[in-house]
């Protein structure tokens, strides 16, 4: 049994992120990181991180499915 069998993220048929959505991640990211050097708080780091993260694969998918319609 694979180690993703039981993953509830993971569905059969899922597509590897492209470069463009890999990009958009890692800017993301990035800026959220630039804002956490800037003297945050650690608490105030890991939610920022944790949202980037979210916002970014929202975008991501967004951009998927805008993509599948046409």
């Amino acid at each position: 049994m694979s180690h993703t069998a039981l993953a509830g993220c993971v569905l059969p048929g899922d597509q590897p992120l492209t470069d463009h959505e890999v990009t958009v991640v890692v800017v993301v990211l990035v800026l959220a990181v630039l804002l956490a050097l800037a003297g945050m708080p650690a608490l105030s780091v890991l939610v920022l991180l944790a949202e980037a993260t979210d916002t970014a694969f929202r975008l991501v998918r967004r951009a998927r499915a805008a993509t599948a319609k046409g």
